[in-house]
């Protein structure tokens, strides 16, 4: 096995589960704890689908936008990340991107690791403009206010692959203007099982093209890491039985 393989990232895991539409073929579902550590596994996978003319679509639910673009210094420093080199990558995640956690996702359209960007979010900033990469590819990056939005929005692109990225703390409410707080609350357990519906329009949409998953548990703003692991175990529990991280994890759409 190469030992890039086996490399996983401080602070996060990964496990290996069967596509949710094609059981001959597998994915990875990947849990970090701070965002930005999804930059290693956007890149691991499109490395493995290299053949590919297109990257995956990023499907993203984020209480923050997360679009903060590169400047040219952090431009240089991802123009020279040996994209092979997976130490180097975890490294350059923890040491190079933005510790405020929302610099990620344009630094990976920047390398064209992924491709167009769909962002539901809480977040009252507006959304940013198309993004050009390294190489004058445009990426196109369109901000919701709901699933639903987003799910009409792209039922009429054409995407062959997509990236599932979920924040938990999209499943809380906060007055604050940056998210968490003393006055945050948690999503009810009901309104977290709709959204991530596996027979949901949105989920219906997702499942055939899914690339992989990442997702963040940023427990800060979460209210603390009991918040974060009561979310993570609803978003779990409505997506996978056996769970995650069991070794033995499948969908619970293909429940029998």
């Amino acid at each position: 096995m190469d030992s890039n393989e086996c490399i996983r990232p401080p602070g996060t895991y990964y496990d290996v589960i069967a596509h949710p539409v094609d059981r001959k073929r597998a994915i990875e579902v990947a849990i970090v704890q701070d965002h930005r550590f999804a930059f290693f596994y956007w890149l691991k996978w499109r490395n493995k689908q290299a053949d590919q003319p297109n990257p995956p679509a990023l499907i993203s639910l984020d209480w923050h936008q997360d679009l903060v673009p590169p400047c040219d210094l952090e431009c240089e420093w991802l123009s020279a990340l040996d994209a092979d080199d997976y130490k180097a990558v975890g490294y350059f995640c923890w040491d190079k991107l933005h510790v405020l956690n929302d610099g990620h996702i344009l630094a990976a359209a920047y390398l064209n690791l992924i491709g167009d960007i769909h962002v539901v979010q809480k977040q009252r900033d507006e959304c940013p403009e198309d993004f050009v990469d390294v190489d004058g590819r445009k990426h196109l990056v369109c901000c919701y206010d709901s699933v639903e939005q987003l799910t009409e929005a792209v039922s009429g692109l054409k995407y062959d692959s997509a990236i599932l990225d979920i924040d938990l703390d999209y499943f809380t409410e906060s007055p604050d203007s940056c998210g968490g707080g003393d006055q945050l609350q948690l999503v009810g357990q009901d309104e977290i099982q709709a959204c991530l519906d596996p027979t949901s329009p949105f989920m219906s949409w997702i499942f055939p093209r899914m690339t992989g998953i990442t997702i963040a548990t940023e427990p800060e703003f979460c209210g603390g890491l009991m918040n974060s692991n009561q979310l993570f175990n609803v978003v779990c529990g409505t997506l996978f039985d056996p769970p995650l991280l069991s070794h033995r994890p499948g969908w619970r759409h293909q429940l029998k």
